[in-house]
């Protein structure tokens, strides 16, 4: 794929459905209300800064049908599902899909509604009765902890994946109604029969929490079940990602459409967007015009009253407002489909290694020891991971400095093993600690009172940092609350689960200073190892140069979705 931004027509033939999709750039696309086979898109992608809008459940309805269509033709949607055991599944591919040249099709996996697509004496423990599937979230929970169960529900799954792939349909992602693929069982057989049948990409439902639209719409979330299943989906995130990344099939950094599912307006969108920053977000609507005559059947008797909501009408209605296109120029959104960011992201992703860790090393690492007051930022079960994966770093470095060392264990395990290591901190507390924690373990090096790399003299050939969990300079009270709330299991355990939007800026804004600082720190052919979670990997690189080079270092011991990021400028 071209990464320079071309201008390309799409009214004129027809693209299979999943082929690319255009984008919208910083050059002029197509504005919401014009009909998009006339204008020109703009195709551009970096991989870092990407929006899905996508639609859930072509093919269910007439009513979600030709609500896809429109929304479409609002020149937003780029991306759409189909439902293999909808009622109007043959009018989506041959009337609704022609229509909609270049829009993204994935596969919408339902295990919960309607009739099954598998013979149903194949997964008899999946339906309630006849050929229905049994409704519900929480009746997959237990068929899925069954072996048999799993081997049901893989049948299911590869007769909806077949049935459209048969009708020569090129699916360029997996997701399913009502979220069930994200049952950790259930996202790891989709993940497996996606990387199987070729398909590119699943849904990952991981959602920055985020307010919109004053108190009232604020707290909507907590008046219904929205609440719970955001809490249960994004704990569901934390080990589906690892899934995805061992099927290596690609998921979008974020997602949005649970919290709000029903009051998805323009508003709820870009407060949505401005909540992951940078990175790539999957927006989730349910567009559909109805009561559509054409529906005689619906496979639950509240569909009805959902197609003729007002939400629906909400949702169109944001895709056509001028005001949500201006907003994505503005703020460096490119709109693009699953198939496209999928392809983008295979060829920037940066090269990940295992680094061999020497029993040396990780003697030295496991035996330090260290400890502190409470107002200092305590050191966390992965930081010795970290350190070792420093010490390796730095095997032919002739000077490392560790900045922000807290209580100073990366620092200590440097100088146990012989390296030319000095310390720094914003923190006296912190340097008064770490130089105390030395003298424990019978080393010494220099410490400097820092701002970063502000007061630091001298050149080094590594500079570690892990950065601090915050979205301010520590401070007193900050240090004592992170190492009281710390020790509930559940947080720490979570912490790298969803990065808050404001820790998340934090983080940023230090890797740009240091960033700005380090070329008068660093030796020719120096580097910068950062301790940084998975989930902001893309942000953090969003504000590197576009010279610099990247490369992830995997650990065993480095928990909560954390890696290793090395920067070389």
């Amino acid at each position: 794929m071209n990464l320079e931004q071309t201008t390309i027509r799409t009214g004129r033939r027809r693209p299979l459905p999943g082929a690319a999709y255009p984008l919208i750039g910083e050059a002029v696309g197509v504005r919401p209300g014009r009909d998009a086979s006339d204008e020109q898109r703009v195709v551009g992608v970096d991989g870092r800064r990407s929006v899905i809008f996508s639609a859930d459940d072509l093919g269910l309805l007439y009513a979600f049908n030709e609500g896809v269509r429109s929304a479409y033709n609002a020149g937003l949607l780029t991306s759409t599902c189909i439902r293999a055991n909808g009622y109007a599944y043959e009018h989506a591919i041959h009337e609704i899909l022609p229509a909609c040249p270049g829009l993204g099709l994935g596969i919408h996996l339902c295990l919960n509604e309607a009739e099954c697509v598998a013979p149903a004496e194949r997964v008899s423990m999946l339906l309630a009765d006849g050929r229905a599937l049994r409704p519900g979230f929480y009746p997959l929970l237990r068929v899925a902890r069954s072996p048999l169960g799993r081997v049901q529900i893989e049948r299911e799954l590869r007769a909806q994946i077949e049935r459209v792939l048969d009708d020569g349909l090129r699916p360029d992602h997996l997701n399913g109604h009502q979220h069930v693929h994200m049952i950790p069982a259930i996202f790891r057989l989709t993940c497996r029969l996606a990387r199987e049948y070729g398909i590119s990409a699943v849904r990952l439902v991981r959602e920055l929490p985020y307010a919109t639209g004053g108190w009232g719409k604020s707290l909507q979330p907590l008046l219904n079940a929205n609440f719970a299943k955001h809490l249960l989906l994004n704990w569901y995130a934390r080990v589906n990602e690892a899934a995805a990344r061992a099927c290596r099939v690609a998921t979008p950094d974020y997602f949005i459409g649970v919290s709000y599912t029903a009051y998805m307006t323009l508003a709820t969108i870009r407060d949505g967007l401005r909540a992951a920053p940078s990175g790539s977000v999957e927006v989730l609507l349910h567009p559909a015009i109805g009561p559509d005559p054409r529906d005689k059947r619906y496979p639950v008797a509240s569909l009805r009253r959902y197609v003729c909501a007002p939400g629906r009408a909400f949702e169109l209605r944001a895709l056509r407002q001028p005001e949500l296109y201006d907003f994505l120029q503005r703020e460096a959104w490119m709109a693009t489909n699953f198939a496209d960011w999928a392809a983008a992201q295979e060829q920037s992703r940066p090269p990940e290694t295992t680094p061999e860790i020497p029993e040396a090393v990780r003697q030295i690492c496991t035996t330090v020891q260290v400890s502190g007051p409470p107002w200092v930022s305590a050191a966390q079960e992965d930081s010795r991971a970290f350190a070792q994966l420093v010490l390796v770093q730095a095997a032919s470095a002739g000077r490392v400095l560790d900045i922000g060392t807290g209580t100073g264990i990366i620092a200590i395990c440097l100088a146990k093993a012989g390296r030319n290591v000095t310390a720094a901190d914003i923190s006296g507390a912190a340097l008064r600690t770490a130089r105390a924690n030395a003298g424990r373990n019978g080393v010494s090096f220099k410490c400097h009172r820092s701002d970063l790399l502000a007061a630091v003299p001298g050149r080094f050939d590594l500079i570690a940092f892990n950065p601090p969990y915050n979205f301010r300079p520590d401070t007193f009270l900050t240090n004592v609350a992170k190492n009281v709330v710390r020790r509930v299991p559940i947080v720490r355990r979570g912490s790298g689960l969803a990065m808050p939007r404001t820790v998340l800026r934090f983080h940023q804004q230090l890797i740009e200073r240091l960033i700005r600082e380090a070329p008068d720190h660093l030796n020719p052919g120096g580097q910068i190892l950062l301790h940084a979670y998975e989930s902001e990997v893309a942000a953090l690189r969003s504000v590197l140069p576009r010279t610099a080079a990247v490369e992830l270092l995997r650990h065993p011991g480095l928990v909560n979705q954390t890696v290793g990021m090395v920067i070389s400028l």
